[in-house]
């Protein structure tokens, strides 16, 4: 994909492109830890409801922008356009999910005590790992370091089957209402998806994003 990037990288290839999406990304990220520590400090959502959805609003505006400049670079550029541009169209409706699982996470903690004390602790664990792969989701698609991808992809896998332990054990349990900490952890799995998708692209051909290697991503 490296190849692909280049011609966004020269300044008058649309670089303000990139820095869309690298904004993109950068504000999923704002809005996903924000809404999260709410739910799981128990915090009143609607204290921080106003930032999330203005930041998901903001990343909805670059979606659109983004579009319309890839049309337009694609038109001018021609055929030779035509790979870069629908790679970043798929890589920005990834970005764009993540705003929206932040904006579901906050919807349940409008639910007086949605998580238990011993909930809270695994999905923090969890929920900061998310974080920090999509600020180095950011980072390793500027570098394109196909090595720290291939690392990235292993670590990513290993974050959602450790989520999909957590929901197998909360729905087997029984005599406890678990539902609020499956949602939540179904979330954050697919954030991380999301964040691995956008890493695929580094390691992955233009017709297999998304599939990363081994399973995940749309797969699952």
């Amino acid at each position: 994909m490296f190849d692909l990037l280049q011609s966004l990288r020269d300044p008058e290839g649309g670089q303000h492109m990139l820095r869309r999406f690298r904004q993109m990304l950068s504000d999923g990220r704002h809005a996903f830890d924000s809404s999260v520590t709410v739910i799981i400090s128990g915090g009143d959502p609607a204290a921080v409801r106003d930032e999330v959805f203005k930041t998901d609003q903001r990343i909805n505006r670059n979606e659109q922008a983004l579009r319309r400049e890839l049309i337009v670079h694609a038109s001018v550029h021609g055929t030779t356009a035509f790979p870069t541009s629908l790679l970043l169209m798929s890589l920005v409706k990834d970005a764009e999910r993540i705003g929206d699982y932040a904006k579901n996470i906050l919807d349940l903690a409008r639910h007086e005590s949605a998580l238990s004390s011993d909930e809270q602790d695994l999905i923090s664990g969890m929920a900061t790992k998310a974080s920090q792969m999509l600020s180095q989701a950011a980072v390793l698609f500027d570098s394109q370091d196909k090595a720290a991808a291939a690392v990235f992809l292993e670590e990513e896998h290993a974050l959602r089957h450790k989520c999909e332990e957590a929901i197998d054990k909360w729905v087997d349990e029984k005599g406890t209402n678990h539902a609020a900490a499956c949602l939540v952890t179904r979330f954050i799995k697919r954030i991380a998806g999301h964040a691995g998708n956008v890493v695929s692209s580094i390691v992955m051909p233009l017709d297999k994003l998304d599939f990363h290697p081994g399973g995940g991503g749309d797969e699952d």
